[in-house]
């Protein structure tokens, strides 16, 4: 839980948490939406442990200090963000293909595509960071807004649905010109019959996950407004991308970066590199080949991991991602495990609704040395992932600039491996969708680029889990994988049986 953006949404949802002792009480003016009620009661032992911590409202206010809207006239050049300023170097190093972020959708039905077109390019038009060009003087980067006017919808006839195939893993495999093109790119495939798949690409400079979700919230009530002729119902955007960009850097500075630096510095320095066995040599510059496979765990399974969830007082983010690292320390041989986990970072309400680039990435260290349970690990997990959160502002590139001395271009810094957990309930592209006479569902394709050795991802939908693994093919082969991904679910298997 991101407790930052859970207390705004709730303050701008007129509920109040009062804490007396260990006793929670909820207050509001209206009725509670029931989800809201259920996720307070479902993370109610991690509230109290954080209200506990943070009941001096200075520091809350410390930490959520407003990002305002800028002086457009008091710059020149507006600089970028953080993390933007990682993935431009990157870009300048090597090309940065490994961060398209496609979607590809089916659409079945009586589609107008001028409608499409028009929405798609009003949304392009309401986020200036898909049409912000990535510039540099001297070696400094900087963005420069352009006009939404010259972007457009692509289309192709292909009318043989067996080439589709390859027609799109060529197109969401295409490089960005961060200095010049638009940063998001779409095409729409028909096949004939009133069957379309519209691809999407997104390049993550601009763009994740959660705006995948905002992308798929405006289309629709877009294209649904303007087959109505009504006005459109969006929410009015207070700030734009480069406002949360100039904030951070004016904000993340001084005492408040420091602070946030010296516990990350305390709990990363000497980790250890992941050293999983390899079916391949790793190559000298690190390589972006990928591939992903997936597996569904038996729903008796998901039902008894929440089970202990609620009865350890974790969530099952924690668990999952105790478990995956007793896994990586079985087949490395090594106590000193450390995760990456990416997490949303819209610390203030403001930013819940804007596309970009606001997602930041945690380290998350432990020890898995001795001979501990399952349940003291799960307590260990629970304990860094909180502190992790609560030092959550500080990017990501900040604390590889303070952490790690020498840079091996061989792998990614601090950790190689990721776990990534989404709840698809909320936020999410992943659905099936339907507009006056449209059915929308995703259109599977594989994806053939891996930013890290390895991304766990699970999926929770409706008490489903989906288990997913994206690998570089330069390091495993397939069965490698599919054999590991067998041996995590054995041991949630047996977590569920013996817990």
């Amino acid at each position: 839980m991101e407790f930052l953006s859970f207390f705004e949404r709730l303050n701008r949802e007129g509920i109040k948490l009062v804490l007396k002792g260990d006793l929670l009480s909820v207050k509001s003016n209206t009725n509670i939406d029931p989800t809201v009620f259920l996720e307070i009661k479902n993370n109610k032992e991690l509230i109290i442990q954080y209200l506990k911590k943070y009941k001096d409202e200075d520091t809350s206010e410390e930490l959520l200090k407003k990002i305002t809207p800028y002086n457009r006239d008091s710059f020149t050049k507006i600089p970028l963000s953080f993390s933007q300023e990682r993935l431009w170097f990157l870009d300048q190093l090597s090309g940065s293909a490994e961060y398209n972020m496609p979607i590809a959708l089916r659409l079945d039905g009586a589609l107008n595509i001028s409608i499409l077109e028009e929405s798609l390019q009003t949304i392009v038009s309401r986020h200036e960071v898909l049409r912000t060009n990535l510039l540099s003087e001297d070696g400094i980067g900087y963005q420069e807004v352009m006009s939404a006017q010259n972007w457009f919808l692509e289309q192709e006839e292909v009318l043989d649905e067996e080439l589709l195939e390859s027609h799109l893993k060529t197109y969401l495999n295409i490089p960005f010109n961060l200095s010049k093109d638009y940063k998001i790119r779409a095409r729409l495939y028909t096949l004939g019959y009133e069957k379309y798949v519209l691809a999407c690409v997104f390049h993550h400079i601009a763009s994740d996950g959660w705006s995948e979700g905002i992308l798929m919230n405006e289309f629709t009530e877009l294209y649904t407004a303007l087959q109505s002729c009504r006005v459109p119902n969006l929410p009015k955007l207070n700030l734009q991308y480069v406002d949360y960009a100039i904030w951070q850097r004016k904000y993340l500075e001084g005492s408040v970066l420091e602070n946030q630096l010296s516990y990350w510095k305390a709990k990363l320095s000497g980790v250890s590199t992941l050293s999983l066995p390899m079916d391949h040599a790793r190559p000298s510059v690190q390589s972006n080949a990928g591939a992903t496979i997936s597996l569904e765990l038996d729903k008796k399974i998901s039902t008894s991991l929440s089970s202990i969830c609620q009865e350890e007082g974790v969530t099952l983010f924690m668990l999952l991602l105790s478990a995956f690292k007793i896994l990586l320390s079985r087949y490395s041989g090594q106590d000193d495990i450390c995760v990456g986990t990416p997490i949303a970072n819209r610390t203030q309400s403001d930013l819940e609704g804007i596309i970009g680039f606001f997602v930041n990435s945690l380290a998350l260290r432990s020890d898995l040395s001795g001979d501990q349970s399952f349940k003291d690990l799960i307590s260990r997990v629970k304990q860094t992932t909180l502190e992790g959160y609560d030092h959550q502002l500080v990017p990501f590139e900040k604390v590889v600039d303070r952490i790690a001395i020498t840079r091996d271009m061989s792998m990614t810094p601090l950790f190689q491996v990721m776990f990534d957990f989404k709840n698809n309930t909320k936020n999410s592209s992943k659905k099936e969708e339907s507009l006056e006479g449209i059915v929308i569902s995703d259109y599977e394709f594989d994806m053939v680029t891996a930013q890290f050795d390895l991304i766990l991802s699970a999926s929770e939908n409706n008490n489903d889990v989906l288990l997913e693994i994206n690998y570089c093919t330069a390091l495993f082969d397939k069965a490698t994988i599919d054999r590991m991904l067998l041996h995590y679910q054995e041991l949630l298997v047996s977590i569920a049986d013996n817990i």
